[in-house]
């Protein structure tokens, strides 16, 4: 499978956001290894030091830059930079994400909720305005692949703040499918991961799914995204993606739709 994502993959540009750690350090490591350049972007300042040991390895393929964002101004700077230094862009992979520590009706303001609504559900669509103009504009094919959750799927007491963030950008990337073919734009809708994002919240890990089957390796995930970006029939669509089982397209949407156009008509 990696020989078919190389041809795809050598030589194209692709934004990394959330790159400095779990599914996005991963896909980079992966993305490197196919030789395309990559643009890493995170919070953490970690996020030079992996760019930097992996240039060692592999030469002029990635550059990195320090963002919050929550701030959405820095979304446009991050294209701006990114084309700056590699020529172009063809990927933007919308991963950068951050889950609730406690339920919304637990948190005494508004702070924790504003801020995970910025990063899960704001970031990643002003991200895919700013790519989608791009990608118009040059005239360049270009692919957006989001990483939603299967918190955005299943109603998780306890993680309403995240789960609603995930459902809306479920919702969103299916409303570009009428994007295709110029632009691709698809999400995965993972299981619970061994990500620092799971480990670290404890909400996450008392969960009874998590308690009976464990985490699901990240590696899988990030199989996923590579699929997303690189397999022509998506577009619009989300993949799930859990243990033991082979990443499944979401059709509810579809179903949905004709439900409701249906009940609508019918009151005619």
């Amino acid at each position: 499978m990696d020989d078919e994502y190389h041809a795809q993959l050598e030589g194209k540009v692709a934004i990394v956001t959330g790159a400095a750690s779990g599914f996005g350090k991963l896909l980079t490591e992966r993305l490197v290894g196919l030789n395309a350049k990559v643009f890493l972007v995170d919070i953490s300042p970690d996020v030079e030091l992996f760019s930097q040991t992996l240039n060692e390895q592999h030469p002029g393929l990635t550059h990195w830059a320090v963002f919050d964002l929550c701030q959405t101004k820095s979304i446009q700077a991050v294209f701006d930079q990114a084309t700056q230094h590699f020529g172009h862009v063809d990927i933007l992979v919308n991963n950068a994400g951050i889950a609730n520590n406690c339920s919304l009706f637990s948190q005494p303001d508004h702070v924790e909720l504003e801020r995970i609504v910025r990063l899960n559900l704001m970031a990643p669509m002003e991200a895919t305005r700013v790519a989608v103009r791009y990608f118009k504009d040059t005239g360049r094919s270009g692919v957006v692949v989001n990483t939603a959750s299967v918190g955005g799927l299943l109603p998780i007491s306890l993680m309403e703040s995240y789960g609603t963030t995930k459902a809306g950008l479920i919702f969103f990337t299916t409303t570009c499918k009428g994007l295709a073919p110029q632009i691709r734009v698809n999400a995965v809708a993972p299981y619970f991961a061994d990500t620092p994002l799971v480990k670290n919240n404890r909400i996450a890990k008392s969960y009874p799914l998590v308690r009976q089957m464990g985490l699901m390796s990240p590696k899988k995930v990030v199989g996923a995204m590579l699929q997303a970006m690189c397999n022509e029939s998506l577009a619009g669509d989300t993949l799930m993606v859990a243990m033991g089982a082979k990443p499944q397209k979401l059709t509810f949407y579809d179903d949905l739709t004709m439900q409701v156009t249906s009940y609508i008509a019918s009151g005619a």
